[in-house]
Formats: structure tokens, sequence, C-alpha cells
């Protein structure tokens, strides 16, 4: 939406056919600010984020939740900060786990094998 400003200006000599008191009003329209997107870095989606970034973000959304809550926003607002700080720890979550899956071979897992007379003796 763009702004309106009306400026007025008083006459102070003859021009063309004002006279010398009166006042002139001018209405100049300001063009409307394109808005960026804020909240999430450059409006990558939480799934294509780096690491680093993820990292960013969730420490990003903390910290916007964090100054809702204590200059009193809407009911909204919290519950929209919170679901945006909910959405950086579950794909931190999941990023974990699937680094961990990753690590463990099944090599790793047959070392430790049991057979079923040395599970009895444990």
């Amino acid at each position: 939406m763009a702004r309106k400003f009306n400026i007025e200006i008083e006459i102070t000599e003859d021009i063309r056919k004002m006279k010398v008191g009166e006042m002139l009003t001018i209405e100049v329209e300001a063009p409307a600010i394109e808005k960026k997107p804020r909240g999430m870095l450059a409006g990558i989606a939480i799934e294509d984020m780096t690491d680093e970034q993820l990292k960013r973000e969730l420490i990003n959304a903390n910290s916007v939740l964090y100054k809702a809550k204590q200059r009193g926003a809407s009911d909204e607002t919290v519950a929209a900060n919170q679901a945006r700080v909910d959405a950086a720890k579950a794909e931190k979550e999941k990023r974990e786990g699937s680094k961990v899956k990753a690590t463990a071979t099944p090599a790793a897992d047959a070392e430790f094998a049991t057979d079923a007379e040395t599970a009895s003796e444990i």
C-alpha cells in the first residue's frame, strides 16, 4: 500500500495565476516498499539448509521466540514462532539420527554379535 503525503506551500511571489498568500496543496504518492521475506534464512526451506545454516536458523528462531514472549506479543505470534523453533529442532534431530545410522555399519554390529551359548552365559 502506497503512502500519500500532502504538501502545502505558501505563495510569496506572483506565480502565474496565483496570488500572494494563497496556499498550494500538492498530493504526492510514494511507491509501496517491496517487503522482503523475513524469518527463515533467505527464504531457504529448512530441508534444503546446510548444517551451519540450520544451526543459525535455530539460534534465530529461539531469539525471535524469546523476544516475542518478552514484549507480550499476541498468542498467534508466539505460536508461529514456537512452530518455527519446533520445525528447526525436528530437522536437526532428523539429521542427527541419520548421521548415527550412517556411521553404524553391519561389520561393526557383527563384531559384537553373540551366539546362543554366549547369550545364555550373559
